[in-house]
């Protein structure tokens, strides 16, 4: 990950939200559409939640080695330090890698500094490419998707891609909400 990636904290929408009964009641207005250049959809994947110890990397660092070395592959990866000294890093690796995944971190949990973990089967990841680094890709995108009531597990982007990881259930409905928000390719 290159230091011009960063993960964004996606903090769920209470389905009891006063600013989305709002926008339901009233109805946002249609904006017009952004042009994006492409999207990218994950098979099925498998999402994990982490909690390490925020002090350095190492944990990090051997965590990922390990990973490697069981030829587990990641293809997410997002993390944020918090208030509490602890680094939450979100992971999604092939469906049929959750067990090994989860057989192998439990093993190492104590060695590692591993205060929590959460798993959940059948994530997806969505990928949207802005067309000429279009502003505010973002914000459109988790605004369509949460009046839609899908609530994303977690997010990241770089300066060409912004990815979305949610439960696979929701494929549906994700796609037609990007094609109300977006200008497909």
């Amino acid at each position: 990950m290159s230091p011009r990636d960063f993960a964004l904290r996606v903090s769920p929408m209470n389905e009891e939200s006063k600013t989305l009964k709002i926008m339901r009641r009233i109805g946002a207005p249609e904006p017009e559409k952004i042009r994006i250049t492409g999207i990218l959809k994950s098979p099925e994947l498998a999402f994990l939640t982490l909690v390490l110890p925020s002090e350095d990397g190492d944990s990090l660092a051997a965590l990922l080695s390990l990973l490697g070395a069981r030829e587990i592959n990641i293809r997410f990866i997002s993390k944020y330090a918090n208030s509490a000294g602890t680094t939450t890093l979100n992971l999604c690796v092939e469906e049929k890698a959750l067990t090994p995944t989860l057989e192998l971190i439990r093993a190492q949990a104590a060695a590692l500094g591993i205060r929590d973990l959460s798993h959940r089967p059948h994530a997806v990841i969505i990928s949207i490419y802005p067309h000429k680094e279009r502003a505010r890709v973002a914000e459109r995108l988790f605004t369509t998707l949460r009046i839609n009531g899908i609530e994303p597990l977690a997010a990241n982007n770089a300066s060409s891609v912004i990815s979305c990881v949610f439960r696979s259930n929701f494929l549906p409905r994700a796609l037609a909400c990007l094609d109300q928000a977006f200008e497909l390719p």
